[in-house]
């Protein structure tokens, strides 16, 4: 026997009671990343940037900070979306972080036809770059006032 507040209604989709966010954060040592780059070169660049990465980070008298809080936000990301959809997890060259006309920046997942909601923020100084992630999912949109 089964109970009606377990029974599914054919035709009828069950709306999610919770919307899953997910929060993520990252902070990166500059002299440990740029210990990095030392040894492991263009091939750790080519691996984790994007040319528009690289090219955003090279526009800027310190290209190491920029690069460094780029990485930390992809891990940032990374942390936020596994908490979202676990069954995909990410790596870094996964991400791509971009700056729109404000200079405010974005998280874009490569290769997914289905870009979930990231708000990403960043902060450098001479010694840290840190970043924060909060990702929802696309389809959990809230539902509009009645």
């Amino acid at each position: 026997m089964t109970s009606s507040r377990n029974a599914q209604t054919p035709g009828v989709r069950r709306k999610p009671v919770a919307h899953a966010v997910g929060c993520g954060i990252d902070i990166v040592e500059i002299e440990r990343f740029r210990r990095v780059l030392k040894r492991s070169g263009e091939a750790f660049l080519r691996r984790v940037f994007t040319p528009g990465e690289r090219a955003y980070a090279q526009r800027h008298r310190q290209a190491v900070l920029h690069l460094a809080a780029r990485f930390a936000a992809k891990e940032a990301v990374i942390k936020a979306m596994a908490q979202v959809d676990p069954a995909h997890p990410l790596v870094v060259g996964d991400i791509e972080i971009q700056n729109d006309a404000l200079g405010r920046p974005s998280a874009r997942l490569r290769n997914r036809t289905r870009q979930p909601m990231i708000c990403i923020s960043l902060s450098h100084v001479e010694s840290v770059a840190v970043a924060t992630a909060i990702a929802q999912p696309q389809w959990s949109r809230r539902r509009r006032a009645r």
